[in-house]
């Protein structure tokens, strides 16, 4: 089992064969090397969420660029747009957004993206910045005519536990843009994640395991 995307406060108990640890905020990035240090099934983003940006933007930027240069992250973010009540305010998201978009191109890496009631915007964005590395939006939760447009520019989509019960999104997803992923839920959540995976597209378990753990593993380069 591949864990697409796991805030992580220790090393997993459980069993499974990789986790993703998003970037949050620059002081979250000595805590994942220091997961990264005791288990060697991890690997780390680095990023700037958007709920989690400082009034001193430009410098924590320029602190980011220093660290995904020395560090070589496996994915920029998580980033992107929330248009609802937890997010710094919309332009330090706009720019903190583009400049990590700018950064992963630069970078040749791909992007985390959370995504809250602005898929178009997101998108819209991501054009205009000329980013074509692709990603993944995760705790993908639909709109579902959101897919082809994700899909075409490059992105995979990742089923959290908070979506894990919408099994017509989860069967419309394409075979190769299909990730799973705990997020803050914890490492054993993922086993009941791929199960209603599993259970949506009527695959067994073990076909929905493989397949993600791939899709995963190709995305991020591991």
């Amino acid at each position: 089992m591949f864990d697409a995307h796991a805030h992580l406060k220790s090393a997993p108990g459980t069993p499974g064969s990789g986790w993703v640890i998003p970037g949050v905020d620059l002081q979250s990035e000595a805590l994942a090397r220091d997961l990264l240090a005791r288990d060697p099934r991890l690997v780390a983003a680095l990023g700037l969420h958007p709920w989690h940006l400082p009034e001193a933007l430009d410098e924590a930027l320029a602190e980011l660029d220093a660290l995904a240069a020395s560090r070589r992250p496996i994915a920029i973010g998580e980033t992107g747009l929330d248009k609802g009540r937890r997010g710094a305010p919309k332009e330090l998201q706009r720019r903190a957004f583009a400049h990590q978009a700018r950064l992963a191109k630069r970078l040749d890496l791909p992007l985390i993206l959370h995504v809250v009631r602005s898929h178009g915007a997101c998108l819209d964005l991501l054009e205009a910045e000329g980013f074509d590395g692709g990603g993944m939006v995760h705790d993908f939760q639909g709109p579902a005519q959101m897919i082809p447009r994700w899909v075409e520019a490059g992105f995979c989509l990742s089923i959290s536990p908070r979506g894990q019960d919408k099994a017509e999104l989860i069967a419309a997803i394409p075979e190769p843009s299909l990730l799973v992923e705990t997020d803050d839920a914890g490492p054993e959540a993922l086993v009941a994640v791929i199960e209603r995976v599993a259970a949506a597209r009527e695959q067994p378990v073990e076909a929905i395991t493989a397949l993600t753990e791939a899709n995963a593993r190709r995305l991020f380069r591991i």
